[in-house]
């Protein structure tokens, strides 16, 4: 052995193989800590499924509650059914779960007040308050609990869920089965009250039109949603019935009786009680189906945050092996893959100083996402985001300072935009870009706004940048138009003149594309 040259080896193993070791052992905890949140998230979503479960048992209570109490000849046993459902309802309102929930996704100040409101109405049903004025106090509850329970899918980040089917899933269970049952359920309850009447003014036809008018709409939308479902997840469509067979005969039988009850059609009156009987019916027709979507909601969650547990152990696992092999890897392999190494660095997509998507990836994948986008019906966003008066926050605070504040653009931006179809990238210097999905143009608004709101609140100290004096972004969004031929130079463009009007405005706005 020559010992002259043994420490030279040692060096040499060290440096190629020893410290590769340790850089991926680094490397690791970032992905393990990544499946740790998904994993937290998946739980969360869970929650959020039970608290719409919830809602939605609320939002039916408070239906029967307002129908019955539009029969203006009530007998007792009506009046202790309404008593009845009132004091389920507060049972549930004061159960330890739903107050868990209530401050978990930020309503716990709405849920207070509703259990006062409540009681309010509960004391005005004994000192008599008029149908119309309970009609109204009831439908402004059930107006309350949609809000919550569209609240409850933000905060859960159930409306950001990446997968297709699921997403359409959440969408039925947060707003077309509630809107479809409350819309019914207003139907019920005027109705019921005016067949409890000798005779019905033009204006309560009208208004009775028109309730019939908006069941027809949510029918049709709860069709166009179960079409699209069947496309993407036929599976998951056949375990869910959105019309149960009956539905269609008791809402026939219910337009007839409206029919008759606006003059348009002739035949004999229901009773109140046989109306509000068979539209209960529609409306409980709809029970089996929603709880058959949230357990299949959360049943798919739970397999998420298992196979995020699963993730975690098999990469583990792995990472471990890998390490094991690799320390059976000599310095010559080493040098033969040195030159191979070298050249896909040379190919990296992403940018150093913040660990985003550069540009060139960019331009790469637009083409794709945007036809991806187009084929599964998605509307796609573009932002141009520019940090506020970042020359002066250089020339006061140093380079070192303001590639500190870059990556914390870039950790925030990340943290907003973190679904699996969400895409950062820096474009150089202070510049970003975002492409991302979403629903509505207001839901892509909210979240940029939500964006711009994090970014402020990390109040990095920025004097020359008044009158926040903290560090700020001007963003712009542009909506993607759904031509698979569109370019990203003509979406720079738009999004461009966007981010400059933002400027022109004030800076630490988002301004749209018009």
């Amino acid at each position: 052995m020559n010992h002259h040259r043994s420490p030279a080896h040692l060096v040499q193993y060290l440096a190629a193989t020893i410290l590769p070791l340790v850089l991926f052992t680094v490397s690791l905890f970032p992905v393990i800590r990544d499946k740790a949140l998904s994993y937290s998230q998946a739980e969360r979503e869970i929650q959020g499924s039970d608290t719409l479960d919830l809602l939605f048992l609320d939002l039916t209570t408070i239906q029967q509650i307002r129908g019955l109490s539009q029969m203006t000849d009530r007998s007792p046993s009506v009046d202790r059914k309404i008593h009845k459902r009132q004091q389920e309802l507060l049972a549930r309102l004061r159960l330890d779960r739903w107050r868990k929930y209530s401050r978990l996704f930020g309503f716990a100040a709405e849920a207070r007040e509703l259990e006062k409101h409540i009681l309010f109405l509960m004391n005005r049903h004994q000192e008599g308050m008029t149908s119309g004025r309970l009609f109204s106090e009831y439908t402004r509850l059930t107006g309350i609990i949609l809000q919550l329970m569209k609240m409850t899918a933000d905060q859960s980040h159930l409306i950001l869920d990446p997968d297709m089917d699921t997403h359409y899933l959440i969408d039925i269970l947060v707003d077309q089965i509630p809107s479809l049952s409350e819309a019914i359920g207003r139907f019920r309850g005027m109705g019921a009250g005016l067949l409890s009447q000798e005779s019905v003014s033009p204006l309560d036809a009208q208004r009775l039109s028109g309730y019939r008018s908006v069941i027809e709409s949510r029918l049709e939308t709860l069709r166009r949603e179960e079409k699209i479902l069947r496309k993407i997840a036929p599976a998951l469509a056949d375990k869910l019935e959105l019309f149960p067979g009956h539905l269609a005969q008791d809402l026939d039988l219910l337009w007839r009786q409206s029919l008759i009850l606006e003059g348009k059609s002739t035949g004999s009156r229901m009773s109140p009680e046989i109306f509000f009987a068979r539209a209960t019916k529609a409306i409980e027709s709809l029970f089996p189906t929603y709880r058959q979507g949230i357990v299949l909601l959360t049943s798919r969650l739970k397999e998420r945050k298992r196979k995020q547990l699963l993730q975690a152990i098999l990469i583990t696992g792995a990472s471990l092996g890998a390490i094991f092999l690799l320390l059976m890897i000599n310095r010559n392999y080493y040098r033969k893959n040195r030159a191979l190494q070298e050249r896909l660095a040379s190919l990296s997509i992403t940018d150093q100083l913040t660990g985003l998507y550069n540009r060139r990836h960019l331009e790469e994948i637009f083409p794709g996402i945007l036809r991806t986008a187009s084929r599964h019906e998605q509307h796609l966003y573009l932002v141009s985001l520019d940090v506020d008066h970042f020359k002066r926050y250089n020339d006061r605070y140093g380079h070192p300072a303001g590639d500190r504040a870059l990556q914390q653009v870039a950790q925030t931006m990340r943290k907003v935009f973190r679904r699996e179809n969400d895409h950062c990238f820096r474009i150089g210097g202070e510049e970003f870009g975002i492409l991302f999905t979403t629903r509505t143009q207001a839901g892509a608004r909210r979240i940029v706004e939500r964006l711009r709101q994090q970014i402020q609140e990390l109040a990095i100290t920025h004097e020359g940048n008044p009158p926040w004096k903290v560090v700020t972004v001007s963003l712009g969004l542009f909506p993607i138009p759904d031509d698979p031929h569109f370019t990203l130079d003509q979406a720079l463009i738009r999004v461009d003149r966007a981010l400059y009007r933002a400027k022109d405005e004030g800076r630490n706005r988002v301004a749209e594309a018009s």
